[in-house]
């Protein structure tokens, strides 16, 4: 396979992702407006704690930090997260999939791809946040 069909395989996925996600994320919100999926935070408490500083929001709502969410999956509230989450990744998605046949045929480009995936993945691992002390 050649680079165009590389850039064919990226674009199928990201196109494939991309309605996955959306369709995740128009269930969650069916689910949490219905009330087909409890949320872990109820709007109207919600509403109350929204102005507190986030260690006390955090203490008072028993809201995970981290990726201690994915527990949370079975509320609506936290259900949304799944869609998010594959929108904002799918992208790495892409590139992982795409890279061994950028290895086989453009190497330079795989060099670059193999780059980006390492700057996303320690983005979102939070390893960048702890380096810079965050």
């Amino acid at each position: 396979m050649e680079l165009g069909g590389a850039q064919q395989l990226f674009a199928r996925w990201l196109d494939a992702g991309t309605k996955i996600a959306l369709a995740l994320l128009a269930a969650g919100l069916l689910a949490n407006v219905s009330g087909l999926l409890e949320p872990h935070l109820p709007p109207e408490q919600l509403a109350r704690l929204w102005n507190l500083p986030l260690q006390e929001f955090l203490a008072a709502s028993n809201a995970p930090t981290g990726w201690d969410w994915l527990a949370l999956t079975h509320r609506g509230d936290y259900f949304n997260y799944l869609g998010i989450v594959l929108l904002a990744s799918i992208v790495a998605l892409a590139y992982l999939r795409m890279l061994p046949l950028l290895a086989r045929h453009a190497r330079a480009h795989a060099l670059i791809a193999a780059l980006e995936l390492i700057v996303l993945f320690a983005a979102a691992s939070g390893l960048l946040n702890s380096i810079a002390g965050g």
